[in-house]
């Protein structure tokens, strides 16, 4: 019913045990290690326990799907004291037949069961789920089955399934040989709250869902009010997604949990096995609407704690219908005798650069004193309270940063960051308004390196910044960027990293200009350039500082694999600058691209990312096996010639097949004219596509040689 409305396949949280949906928790694992193990090692019998809900079935079934080719395997799981003679029950598990038997004849048809599946190399395993209905005589009689075998080898194997009073009964004196024969135990616990959210997110992935759905807080309620049990989960998030479908709110925060958790209570069943389950009661809240971000914190609202300054900010930018409260200001820092003005960290940094650069101020008097005061607040508190920061990296000489520093506009903490001999990149970064971040290594550091100083450097400044945008030093940001990004972000919390379009394609960079294609997720943001949740930048650890190319790109595989997506945007992130490109200049920059598909297939080449992959073979086949036939084959055909031709010319030949690369080097030339992919347009443009080959191979090369930095 709300499948199509939130982009899901299938319903993600039915309560039917479903061993697709298996969320592997720590207690899961292990227990579906003890169960694999019992079966594989032929334990006797194997016990497994859990609180109502808990995922026992599910395990049970996991594991059935995986004995199914190798095992005959009965499943019971309504046996009970007076429903009947357990051995008939177990014969009809098996489907063989028990009907007008008597207790004798059951078990020599259930033995010879037995040693048919046995002589056909096939274990026999039977599983008793709700064992804890069983009675101390059933018990005892499922353990004289046990003890039917063909020499050293078990021709039964039991796997007991059932609530915590299961253990109780397995206690009891009487029960001590088939206690004893128990070579595999485990009991499984409810989930912790950080489990809780791992199985929410994993159900939902599961079932086809491109985007987070339940806020962290909202996660957090339900894993309070389940106490981390499973089958409770799926109620209350099944039921909270029927509730959100019906107020078309795409996002569910946590008032949608609690309108569910207090409607169970009173109108229906909650199933949970207390009696003190309760939901918190509903408070009246001065920032209503959607909860999903506007407490970036993480704490509650009800809770008397502090709220985040730029939560409010933050809300703005996400949610267009809901009341938006006016943004709170910093406090102001103490005034000391030196300066009256307030201050901030950030503040006070960029004006000890900037001090020396700027025109006297005014009059320490009058009306232009009090104008010069009030927009310096102003522009402190813009400085305190922007969500972004800018990085600016000079990896190479001979780039002024001056553009790319004032293309992320007023306000905003910006920190530059180059090789410390780059001095002149220094002083105009110095001279245009940034902070100028210390590297520790000279001319050998990497662009992680690079990058991982700046973000340093940000963070002492602007702690309270929410996203990073990384810039080569050669571009500038588009004018509207950076608020659409923000905006993008703040509504899409599973997005760890985007980027944008650039109007020129760039040498390392996707091929895409400011008019072609839309966005999307991706698999891999291969720029030079990026938009990065700080948060997610530093639980991947920031970049590898040991990459010399493609460190965006592995960065944003190692978000992936944390759980986060990397995006595309439509919109215009860079506006970079043309660069005139001598033969020598492209030759250098085609091998550097070769290198580096060349280390992204080494470090990412499987599957699904293949980073570099496809590059790397096109490399290799147009830039050395072709031309290698092509000109092998004319030699050959020229030193062959004469012993097979003595009359005919040798050189014809050879010029022939020379001929005809020339003339598949001039059809892949005219194609990509055709197509409109050359770098630059015209013809030249695309014979540097097709033959940018030759050049890729022998980058690709340096690599596989053993040289590990690129210069």
């Amino acid at each position: 019913m709300y499948e199509q409305f939130f982009g899901l396949t299938e319903k993600p949280f039915s309560i039917q045990p479903d061993p697709s949906f298996l969320y592997w928790g720590r207690t899961h694992r292990l227990a579906y290690a003890m169960l694999e193990y019992g079966v594989l090692n032929h334990a006797g019998i194997s016990v497994i326990t859990g609180e109502v809900g808990c995922g026992k079935t599910t395990l049970i079934h996991r594991l059935l799907d995986q004995l199914s080719q190798t095992h005959t395997v009965a499943l019971l799981s309504n046996i009970q004291e007076g429903r009947g003679d357990l051995l008939s029950w177990v014969l009809m598990g098996f489907g063989q037949s028990f009907a007008g038997k008597s207790h004798v004849e059951l078990f020599a048809e259930l033995q010879s069961f037995f040693i048919s599946e046995y002589a056909k190399n096939r274990r026999v395993v039977l599983v008793i789920d709700e064992a804890q209905n069983l009675s101390a005589d059933m018990l005892e009689e499922l353990r004289m089955l046990s003890n039917i075998n063909a020499g050293k080898d078990q021709l039964l194997q039991l796997i007991l399934v059932g609530q915590p009073q299961l253990k109780g009964l397995l206690n009891k004196p009487e029960l001590l040989q088939l206690a004893q024969r128990i070579g595999a135990d485990f009991h499984l616990t409810p989930l912790n709250k950080e489990e809780v959210h791992a199985y929410i997110e994993t159900r939902l992935a599961i079932a086809g869902c491109r985007r987070r759905i339940f806020t962290d807080r909202a996660m957090d309620f339900i894993s309070e009010q389940s106490k981390g049990v499973p089958r409770v989960i799926n109620i209350i998030a099944d039921t909270a997604l029927v509730y959100a479908f019906s107020a078309e709110e795409l996002v569910v925060g946590v008032e949608t949990i609690r309108n569910v958790v207090r409607d169970k209570m009173e109108f229906g069943v909650f199933g949970i096995a207390s009696d003190d389950m309760a939901a918190a009661p509903l408070k009246p809240e001065e920032d209503t609407g959607m909860d999903a971000f506007a407490d970036v914190s993480g704490t509650d609202k009800n809770e008397d704690s502090p709220k985040d300054p730029y939560a409010a900010r933050l809300d703005e930018s996400v949610s267009e219908t809901a009341p938006r409260p006016a943004p709170k200001k910093p406090a102001p820092a103490k005034k000391s005798q030196a300066d009256s003005e307030p201050q901030t960290e950030l503040s006070v940094a960029v004006r000890a650069d900037r001090d020396d650069k700027k025109a006297p101020r005014a009059k320490d008097t009058g009306v232009d004193q009090e104008q010069s005061e009030a927009g310096e607040r102003r522009r402190q508190d813009m400085e305190a309270s922007a969500l972004t920061g800018v990085i600016v990296t000079a990896e190479t000489r001979g780039v002024s940063p001056e553009a790319a520093i004032r293309s992320a506009g007023d306000g905003r903490a910006i920190v530059f960051v180059c090789d410390p001999a780059n001095t002149e990149a220094r002083d105009i970064a110095t001279r245009s308004g940034a902070i100028i971040a210390e590297c520790a290594q000279s001319g050998g550091s990497t662009p992680g390196r690079l990058r991982n100083a700046g973000y340093r450097q940000l963070k002492k400044i602007a702690q309270h910044i929410e996203y990073v945008q990384f810039l080569d030093a050669g571009n500038a940001l588009g004018p509207d960027w950076i608020p659409a990004a923000e905006k993008f972000m703040a509504r899409r919390p599973e997005v760890s990293m985007i980027e944008g379009r650039a109007t020129r394609q760039h040498t390392l960079s996707k091929e895409r200009d400011a008019g072609s294609g839309g966005g999307g997720e991706a698999e891999v943001l291969d720029g030079e350039d990026a938009f990065v949740r700080a948060e997610a930048f530093e639980q991947a650890g920031g970049f590898r500082g040991d990459l010399p190319v493609k460190e965006m790109a592995d960065l944003s595989v190692r978000l992936r694999k944390r759980g986060g997506r990397v995006w595309l945007l439509p919109a215009v992130m860079t506006l970079a600058r043309p660069r005139p490109r001598s033969f020598g200049g492209w030759w250098r920059a085609k091998m550097r691209e070769g290198y580096g598909n060349a280390f992204a297939a080494a470090l990412h080449g499987a599957p699904p990312e293949r980073l570099g992959v496809s590059q790397t073979f096109l490399a290799v086949g147009l830039g050395f096996l072709f031309p290698f036939v092509i000109i092998g084959l004319a030699l050959a055909l020229f030193a062959l010639a004469p012993a097979l031709y003595p009359q005919a010319n040798p050189i014809a030949p050879s010029l022939g097949v020379l001929a005809i690369g020339v003339l598949i080097y001039s059809l892949m030339v005219l194609a990509s004219l055709a197509a409109g992919k050359s770098e630059s347009g015209g013809l030249a443009g695309a014979m540097g596509r097709v033959f940018q080959a030759t050049p890729a191979f022998i980058g690709a090369c340096r690599f596989w040689l053993g040289k590990r930095t690129y210069r």
